[in-house]
């Protein structure tokens, strides 16, 4: 049975890094997007659901911002939420250190209501919880000395990358656009789509029939490929080439903050001890196998992760809550102020 805790430690460093980068680029910016002398005010917001929701408020709108809202706190959730991301990737407590960093940044994506309202921040908050129950408990877990790798917690990992994966391509396909469904969208993407590279700018001037290839790549990528990581391992790993190389593709040709890099986390735990230098599972030690999760238990998933992506409901937690308050501040703020869910969050992973 192949273990993964090569892949687990490497997984909950990386993701500790995208956390600094999401917290740290939100510090220089936060006071003039949402202080109080910022384009949308969250104390502002705050006020105005406090006197139309009264209690059901910490329910509706779950953020420490309401212990203290001020600049100073905005401040504190960013400047701490590096702080933690650090002790993250240093190995530090994970377990409390990714319970904190999940609880100050969804503070943060309420309290930044439109502009934190993105895929990837929907994204990085499902990836940042489930990350608490695969991390090894302890203050200072020791490579060799950490337990199995919890697979309950590996597979829910696994299928958020599914469909994360699978949507993107099944948004474009339902979307009925047809520069995506006659695959010659590539030939003006890469012009419109967010601040492109020169990289972008030279896979512009290609051939039409490059562009043509290229969108049927992707949708194989996007609609085929993830249904592999259900399968046996050399599947598995095909997949996490194939996935990491589109991802790296879009990243050099666009930029889409810290959203491709998330993916690309994601990717690792498609890997397992085997992948990796013998030298580093040495230094790892010899940890216990993790619970038989059997080929066609594993292939039984597959048709339920289709129905699930397929058919959860997109409307936002967010969006319901601002229809229930009627006209107002908050109807107009929170139009995007929860984390997408999976049939919109890579809407725009492109």
């Amino acid at each position: 049975m192949p273990t993964h805790s090569l892949a687990r430690w490497l997984f909950l460093r990386a993701l500790g890094a995208v956390y600094l980068v999401a917290f740290v680029s939100l510090w220089v910016q936060i006071a003039g997007l949402v202080g109080s002398r910022g384009i949308l005010p969250a104390a502002t917001l705050l006020d105005w659901v406090r006197a139309q929701a009264g209690p059901e408020r910490y329910r509706l709108l779950p953020t420490l911002f309401w212990l203290h809202p001020t600049d100073g706190f905005l401040s504190f959730l960013c400047g701490g939420g590096a702080f933690l991301s650090l002790l993250l990737i240093a190995g530090i407590a994970p377990i409390p250190v990714l319970v904190l960093l999940w609880a100050f940044y969804l503070s943060l994506v309420v309290a930044g209501q439109d502009f934190l309202g993105f895929q990837w921040d929907g994204l990085l908050l499902e990836t940042g919880l489930l990350a608490v129950f695969l991390a090894p408990a302890g203050l200072r877990p020791r490579p060799g000395a950490e337990g199995p790798v919890p697979l309950s917690a590996l597979w829910l990992l696994r299928f958020l990358l599914f469909r994360l994966m699978f949507t993107s391509g099944a948004v474009r396909v339902r979307s009925g656009d047809p520069l995506w469904r006659g695959l010659s969208a590539l030939r003006v993407h890469y012009e419109t789509q967010p601040l492109p590279t020169w990289i972008g700018w030279l896979a512009h001037q290609l051939p039409a029939k490059v562009h043509t290839l290229s969108a049927a790549v992707m949708f194989v990528v996007e609609l085929v490929v993830p249904f592999l990581i259900f399968g046996p391992r050399p599947l598995r790993l095909a997949a996490c080439g194939a996935m990491a190389g589109l991802q790296l593709l879009i990243a050099a040709t666009g930029n889409y903050g810290f959203f491709n890099l998330l993916t690309l986390v994601l990717c690792l735990l498609l890997l397992d001890d085997q992948v990796f230098p013998a030298r580093w599972r040495d230094w790892m030690g010899a940890p216990a196998a993790a619970g038989s999760w059997t080929s066609w238990q594993a292939w039984t998933v597959a048709p339920l992760a289709l129905v699930v992506a397929v058919t959860r409901p997109s409307r936002s937690r967010a969006r319901s809550v601002g229809s229930r308050a009627g006209r107002g501040p908050w109807s107009r703020c929170t139009a995007r102020s929860s984390p997408s869910g999976p049939s919109t969050l890579t809407a725009s992973s492109r």
